[in-house]
């Protein structure tokens, strides 16, 4: 009767094991793009760019994003449940005159320059859905290739 006792706690160890090493990460990285074709992409924890991403966290977690593009960019939520949301740095270019199109009103999280900074916290399990909002160009006249990629990310948090 000892063997299946030893079977049966070795069998909870590998899982436990198991389960630990599959666990989601905690934060993860998101850093916008300018690019030619398309205007907008975004790189996940330095992989290459895509226009849709996809992203595992844990309850609790959070992503910081980066707007390297040359515009400015809003992320909005588009479903799920409740985020904290904090502009953790509006750029080290706060200088450089924003060019947002007229009537366009940003929330009072969009990232206004080079290197602005969003830090979005995800307290509870669920499936999330953002998008970016493109608010107008840093700089006039940039040209680009086609039409204009419409960024979306979703978070499964577990």
């Amino acid at each position: 009767m000892k063997r299946p006792v030893a079977v049966l706690a070795s069998s909870v160890v590998v899982g436990a094991l198991a389960a630990a090493s599959s666990a989601a990460p905690q934060t993860a990285s998101l850093q916008i793009q300018h690019v030619v074709r398309g205007c907008h992409t975004w790189s996940l924890n330095g992989a290459p760019d895509r226009v849709n991403q996809v992203v595992g966290l844990a309850r609790g977690g959070t992503i910081l994003i980066t707007n390297d593009d040359l515009m400015v960019q809003d992320l909005v939520k588009t479903a799920g449940p409740a985020v904290v949301i904090k502009l953790v740095r509006q750029s080290h270019m706060g200088t450089m005159p924003m060019q947002m199109r007229m009537g366009d009103k940003a929330s009072p999280y969009a990232m206004a320059h080079m290197g602005a900074q969003l830090r979005v916290t995800l307290p509870t399990a669920g499936v999330y859905h953002f998008k970016l909002v493109d608010r107008g160009d840093y700089f006039k006249n940039i040209k680009t290739i086609g039409p204009d990629n419409k960024p979306t990310l979703t978070v499964k948090v577990r």
